[in-house]
């Protein structure tokens, strides 16, 4: 008896029938049942577990039983001790004394077991049969068989159950009762019919059914499986097992014993493998894959139905030959495909390929197939596989190639005249600008006099029409080999990667004014415009040294400044902007210091609902002298100088403390959208900035500025977009449709949303055109899971039109003009 197992032990003992203690090495009482208590107790008044040995043994036995026990011991005496008077409240009686023992057979105490005799022998007769060594040993042998199936039922929790219905006698055993969670001493069902109540409704009828197999005498194996009711009120699963040991005169059974066992874990395990066979099976047949099965040796398949019914066949046998299979491929994939297949099965690796079938029909589709190789020993090795028909993928990739296509295209492309926009010429710039081998490139940088005053006059259409005669003139004027390029509203940059001398651009220069002076119609309208020119050319040293657009727009600049409807070619005293721009540097050092710098809010809105969702963040410079100074008035400088970081720093703080204050108010506040400059998203240790900044999940958006550049792979851009998805920090991408964040982008790094630029915005009420290039762009937005937000809603014709297209939320000064913090927390008081 291995006595480590002190628990089983003990619950064996206890559930006992005779009066049993067990004794350890020091002659103390360690482990005892009530029936032994009742007997070997003059009173009830304590327990018999710590009670000395001797206090229990009457006189004659004390020296006999310790004498017996120190030769157990020492080794010297039997294991059985036989016909022992242990008490004095008792009279005579018979107890075995069983010495227990560990794992490693050494001596850990005594069993003590009163042995029932029903024989009607005399007094005398039971000792003498007990001192007979035979006896003794088969009475040792069966005190050890009991304890160790009391003590194997018990270390099983398994319940044991004895219903005599004869002698109207029910033993239920205290495991039996601890399964039900049934208190001792309770009452429990001991009729059949009371049992059966308690047995959950769906199981009755099975369970009826093998009770009358056993009443016909068909069978005495008792073997159920049901739910039952619990004393807490749940079900649980019960294995019955037991067996018919006497039956009466009419062969119904009487007499009937058994154990249960709670099954209810291994009924789980056994229900989720069977709900997970189910969702496989449904998620395969919503999936529309189809299944199949080959074997190596045959070459042989086996295909479901909906494998037959995407490959076209009607004939319903679904044992396929590799040449039935192999004929059906279409002939440009036939020879890699096999080829691929032959090389995993020789191999004895998994499938995996792509390829086009021709049907019965002639219909072309395209099918992707899995098979996972088996190894079966007995059945030969196999694949085990799943078709899936890609046809409507295939027709929604090309579909949206044409579309990234057409969009890559307008992306570089100016909409309404057909030329180059910025994001092109930057990239024509940057090519010829490393590549040109001539000694000089030379820019012209064209703005149309008088444009915003053409737009009130006359309305926008008319402005529209505006550019594209400006973008006609510049076309027949300028030579085949001229990038001109729309970079704004209505300026227009013309790139000479092989710049003639001074007066030959002069020239063209003057051209373009004249015939663009000349007046024009629109629907009868008379208009008269004219265009202020800027040129420079450097040579490819200087290039390292000055920017050709950056000097073609300074010299536009004298030359509006100098009565417009003229050029001016760069000369080095144009450098007064120079002067003007470290002015605004020291200026901006100076509000740095003084905490100038700090943010606006403008509100965005549901377009359908007109709810709050969102809250951009814009950095303003509020100077003591100028007043309030808009970002285009000194990001640039501030990029210049390299503080763009400093403030990103400064707005997120200052947005983080607002936030933080609204939402102590008990104010609801959605998302804040923060500009993030193109420095700040290429930092390696931009990781380390976000964890000091401690950002709220889901609070803050980041908006990647015009100026990043995404079209370039880039692997610290990369990593840190998706650390900022990882912090739960969304990525919306600012001014889409101004040349600088294109379809490939958003294909790459898949922003949460995308801004729609006020440019492509503001001509949506009067030009179809600008309003279908917009729905497009929606278009887009939704088919790759992408919310859409429009800037520069300015009126409630654009409200409208942009609810009408769909787009997801807007933001503009028909809804909100952007706020301080003091009236942005009144807004969402008001909003509360």
């Amino acid at each position: 008896m291995d006595v480590d197992l002190r628990g089983s032990l003990e619950h064996a003992i206890k559930d006992l029938e005779v009066p049993a203690f067990v004794v350890g090495l020091h002659r103390t009482i360690t482990i005892a049942n009530e029936k032994a208590s009742s007997l070997l107790l003059e009173s009830q008044c304590h327990v018999l577990v710590g009670t000395d040995l001797s206090d229990i043994l009457c006189p004659a036995a004390i020296s006999a039983v310790s004498s017996w026990i120190d030769e157990v011991v020492e080794g010297i005496a039997t294991q059985v001790k036989l016909g022992i008077t242990l008490s004095l409240n008792t009279g005579p009686e018979l107890w075995s004394v069983v010495s227990l023992k560990d794992r490693d057979d050494r001596l850990t105490g005594f069993l003590f077991q009163q042995v029932l005799i029903t024989s009607a022998l005399p007094d005398q007769s039971i000792l003498d049969a007990f001192n007979n060594p035979t006896a003794a040993a088969d009475l040792d042998d069966l005190a050890r068989r009991e304890l160790r199936w009391k003590t194997a039922v018990l270390s099983a929790n398994q319940g044991v159950w004895d219903h005599d219905f004869e002698l109207d006698r029910h033993f239920l055993s205290d495991t039996w009762r601890e399964i039900r969670g049934i208190s001792i001493g309770a009452a429990a069902a001991e009729t059949t019919e009371d049992w059966l109540k308690t047995i959950h409704p769906d199981d009755v009828g099975r369970v009826k059914e093998q009770v009358a197999l056993q009443e016909s005498g068909a069978t005495d194996v008792v073997n159920y499986t049901f739910r039952q009711r619990h004393a807490d009120g749940h079900w649980i699963w019960i294995l019955s097992r037991g067996r018919v040991v006497r039956r009466d005169e009419n062969g119904l059974p009487v007499r009937i014993i058994g154990t249960d066992t709670d099954i209810s874990d291994l009924k789980f395990v056994e229900l989720e493998r069977a709900r997970l066979a189910e969702r496989l099976g449904l998620a395969i047949e919503a999936a529309e894959m189809g299944q199949w099965e080959q074997r190596i040796e045959t070459k042989n398949a086996i295909w479901d139905d909906r494998s037959l019914k995407m490959f076209g066949l009607r004939d319903n046998l679904t044992l396929r030959s590799e040449t039935d299979w192999s004929k059906m491929i279409h002939p440009d994939d036939r020879d890699a495909t096999m080829a691929h297949f032959h090389s995993c099965q020789l191999e004895k690796r998994d499938i995996a390929c792509d390829f086009r079938i021709m049907t019965a029909d002639g219909i072309e589709k395209f099918i992707r197939t899995r098979g996972k190789f088996v190894h079966d020993v007995e059945g030969g090795d196999r694949y085990i596989g799943v078709n899936l028909d890609l046809t409507k993928d295939h027709q929604k990739t090309v579909a949206l190639e044409q579309a990234r296509n057409r969009l890559e295209y307008e992306s570089r492309h100016d909409p309404l005249t057909g030329l180059a926009n910025r994001r092109r010429l930057d990239e024509v710039f940057l090519v010829q600008s490393s590549e040109n081998e001539s000694d000089l490139m030379g820019a012209m940088h064209l703005d149309i006099d008088r444009f915003k005053q053409i737009n009130d006059n006359f309305g926008h259409d008319a402005g529209d029409f505006t550019l594209k005669h400006a973008a006609s003139i510049m076309k027949k004027y300028l030579p085949k080999d001229v990038l001109v390029a729309r970079v704004g509203g209505d300026e227009f940059v013309a790139l000479f990667p092989q710049a003639q001398n001074r007066v030959v651009m002069e020239a063209l220069a003057e051209q373009i004014i004249q015939a663009f002076s000349m007046p024009f119609f629109y629907n009868k309208i008379r208009i008269k415009a004219g265009i202020s020119i800027g040129i420079a050319a450097l040579d490819r040293q200087e290039q390292s040294e000055s920017s050709l657009l950056i000097l073609a727009d300074i010299a536009l600049y004298h030359a509006k400044k100098s009565g417009r409807g003229i050029w001016q070619f760069y000369e080095p005293h144009m450098k007064t902007q120079t002067s003007e721009r470290i002015k605004i540097q020291d200026a901006l050092i100076s509000a740095f210091e003084h905490n100038e710098i700090t943010c606006h809010y403008q509100p965005q809105f549901d377009a359908q609902t007109m709810k709050l969702s969102g809250i951009e963040a814009l950095v303003r410079w509020e100077s003591p002298t100028s007043g309030l100074i808009m970002p285009d008035q000194f990001l640039s400088a501030a990029e210049d100088m390299g503080l763009i970081a400093k403030l990103d720093e400064l707005v997120l703080c200052q947005v983080l403390t607002d936030l933080e204050c609204w939402e102590a108010e008990g104010l609801s506040v959605p998302h804040i959208s923060v500009n993030v400059s193109a420095h700040r998203i290429s930092d390696p240790d931009l990781g380390t900035w976000l964890q000091r900044m401690k950002l709220p999940p889901g609070k803050i958006v980041f908006e990647l500025l015009e100026s990043v550049f995404l079209d370039g792979e880039d692997a610290t851009i990369s990593a840190n977009l998706s650390l900022l998805q990882s912090m739960g920090v969304d990525v919306e991408i600012d001014d889409f449709g101004t040349g600088h964040a294109s379809i490939i982008s958003l294909l790459r790094i898949s922003p949460k949303r995308l801004k729609i630029d006020r440019e492509l915005v503001e001509p949506i009420v009067h030009s179809p055109k600008r309003r279908g290039l917009l729905e497009t762009i929606i278009r887009i937005g939704k088919m790759l899971d992408i919310e859409v937000v429009a800037e520069g809603v300015e009126t409630n014709a654009h409200i409208a039109i942009l609810r009408e297209l769909q787009c997801d939320y807007l933001q503009g000064f028909a809804l909100s003009k952007p706020m301080n913090s003091a009236n942005m927390r009144e807004l969402l008081i008001a909003r509360r």
